[in-house]
């Protein structure tokens, strides 16, 4: 799909339908000079609430940034904003105005895209829409639930160098399936976030 842009808003027309998608825009923003913001994360997902605004988040946990301090705690904070807000039917997103001024430099933004390069050209050859009644209506508020818990673990994993990365895989599947309108990637990520629960809870009573 082509995606265009507004010159004078920097809002683009439609939400984008892949990760190749995705990253080509994190990188024209990248590219310009502007650092990753809340507000050029809406822009380029959608204010409308979307796959994306998952599957950014997600896929910046995933990615080397994650090891910066304080990202895995921030990503988790505004993922949790996200759900609750839909999850209370809201259609529009609300900020507080202190995180809106939080970005993520240009460089460190170009550098994230490169890295995800690969496995997202593998991802779009895997997803399609299939089994799309698992990824609307109920289905959405229900992914929003699990995401929530996934992202209010995240500043209690920042303890451990990257292990925010498995909550920012969660978060990138229910985003992906979401975006493409894969109920089946859906279905994997509910297997996923199970299996990490168990192996989590098993850790805990075995310390």
């Amino acid at each position: 799909m082509t995606s265009s842009i507004s010159a004078e808003s920097g809002q683009y027309s439609e939400a984008p339908d892949s990760v190749s998608d995705l990253l080509d825009r994190l990188e024209q923003s990248a590219r310009s000079g502007e650092g990753l913001s809340l507000d050029r994360f809406l822009q380029i997902a959608g204010h409308r609430f979307s796959g994306p605004l998952f599957l950014i988040p997600g896929l910046i946990a995933l990615s080397p940034l994650s090891g910066i301090p304080l990202v895995p705690s921030f990503l988790g904070l505004t993922v949790s904003l996200i759900c609750v807000q839909l999850i209370l039917g809201r259609r529009h997103l609300w900020f507080p105005a202190v995180m809106r001024c939080i970005a993520l430099d240009s460089e460190r933004v170009l550098r994230m895209v490169r890295f995800l390069r690969m496995p997202g050209r593998f991802l779009d050859r895997a997803t399609r829409p299939r089994l799309t009644f698992l990824t609307q209506g109920l289905a959405v508020r229900f992914a929003a639930m699990i995401c929530l818990l996934t992202a209010m673990s995240m500043p209690l994993l920042e303890i451990l160098p990257f292990a925010a990365t498995l909550a920012g895989a969660v978060i990138s599947f229910f985003g992906l399936s979401l975006t493409t309108r894969d109920g089946l990637l859906m279905l994997f990520a509910l297997v996923f976030f199970g299996g990490l629960t168990v192996l989590g809870g098993n850790l805990v009573l075995a310390d």
